[in-house]
């Protein structure tokens, strides 16, 4: 069985709560909980390992302190950037992002700050986010003359709508987490105090579901969005084939039978 806390280190904190979900936090804080290059590897083997393991059953990602879930790449990792070193950054970073993305279990950004930047394109590789009623969402790349690099040019518009991505990677201005709830960016704003209860209870909630259909839903919906809308129906019905028939779903199907037979409804 994998140990994931031997993944903590200096700047990330694994823990494992109620057996099968873990916690992710950056312990970064007196740096905004910067996403610098170490750390970035750090995550990848992380996720390397859930993504090799049946132990976990759902993933929270989350900041040290309440001032910031995460205020983006390191600063100090972009100075002397040129064409090579720029593309550099920008593939290892997608490529970390992506392996989070494409974890076959739920994962959920428990917001607990600003996340500008990196920090935002870290949320947004999550299945689920909800934040702090304190917290903020921004792009400022522009305002560094350059562009998002690590998906976000490509999940924001997925999620909120390529207008209001569009203006919010061009203008580099922040947005709070009522604007966030309405963009639909964020699922539930909740108290910093209770923000981690509320993200472990969700994460509670989703750990008990079919493993094998949360992989599949996870797995359609980015396929249409990549492919289009006849790749995703075609990965949505292979989906349903390869959870057609198993345990779960026949003791699942049996069970709401019955409930329905002995119900009054």
């Amino acid at each position: 069985m994998t140990n994931f806390t031997a993944f903590t280190t200096d700047d990330l904190i694994v823990e494992v709560e109620k057996s099968d979900i873990l916690v992710a936090t950056i312990n970064r804080g007196r740096r905004g909980n910067s996403l610098s290059r170490p750390l970035l590897e750090q995550l990848s083997s992380l996720f390397q390992a859930i993504a090799a393991s049946s132990a976990a059953r759902a993933l929270i990602v989350t900041g040290d302190g309440e001032r910031a879930f995460s205020a983006g790449a390191d600063i100090h990792g972009l100075e002397d950037l040129d064409y090579v070193r720029g593309l550099n950054l920008a593939t290892h970073g997608q490529g970390v992002f992506d392996q989070l993305a494409q974890l076959p279990i739920p994962t959920i950004a428990a917001v607990n700050g600003v996340a500008f930047g990196g920090g935002l394109e870290l949320a947004l590789a999550c299945d689920i986010r909800i934040c702090a009623a304190h917290a903020r969402f921004a792009f400022p790349e522009i305002t560094l003359a350059n562009v998002p690099g690590w998906g976000g040019t490509q999940r924001l518009p997925r999620t909120i709508g390529s207008g209001r991505a569009m203006h919010m990677m061009l203008t580099g201005t922040p947005i709070g987490a009522d604007e966030a709830l309405d963009y639909g960016l964020v699922s539930a704003v909740t108290s910093a105090e209770t923000l981690r209860a509320e993200a472990m209870s969700m994460a509670r909630a989703l750990s008990v579901r079919a493993l094998r259909a949360v992989a599949g839903i996870k797995t359609a919906i980015s396929t249409g969005h990549e492919g289009g809308h006849s790749a995703g129906q075609h990965a949505e019905a292979a989906a349903v084939a390869a959870c057609s028939g198993t345990l779960e779903q026949v003791e699942a199907v049996t069970n709401f039978l019955h409930k329905k037979k002995t119900s009054n409804i």
